[in-house]
């Protein structure tokens, strides 16, 4: 017959097991996370460069998007003189209820023909 000594480490076990595990989940999060905010920040300034040209536009984003952002969304605002560019993702989540949004904002100057004063 065993005695109750026997079984003294498993409840600290039912109680490290899952608290290590989810902190192994959170580590994964947080590095998903920071991957998907580098991709998010790729898109919004390759897209600005692409767009501040004459004949540019946001198709660059699509290429870039990749599979592991979720709810992509670009926004070019293209003024006279600058270009804004807004992108919004989310990230996958591992830990079930918790969203991991990601948003970057990048501008740059307009490409633009301006002609000299007194030129004919």
């Amino acid at each position: 017959m065993t005695s109750p000594r026997d079984d003294r480490g498993s409840a600290e076990m039912a109680v490290a097991a899952p608290a290590l595990l989810l902190l192994v989940m959170l580590v994964i999060q947080a590095a998903l996370w920071m991957h998907g905010d580098h991709l998010v920040a790729n898109i919004a300034r390759r897209t600005a460069e692409q767009s501040r040209t004459a004949d540019g536009g946001p198709a660059v984003a699509d290429a870039l998007g990749g599979a592991m952002l979720t709810d992509l969304d670009v926004s070019v605002d293209r003024g006279a003189t600058e270009v804004n560019v807004t992108v919004q993702a989310r990230v996958p989540s591992l830990i079930p209820g918790l969203t991991w949004p990601v948003r970057h904002d990048s501008s740059a100057p307009v490409e633009r023909f301006v002609p000299q004063e007194g030129a004919p």
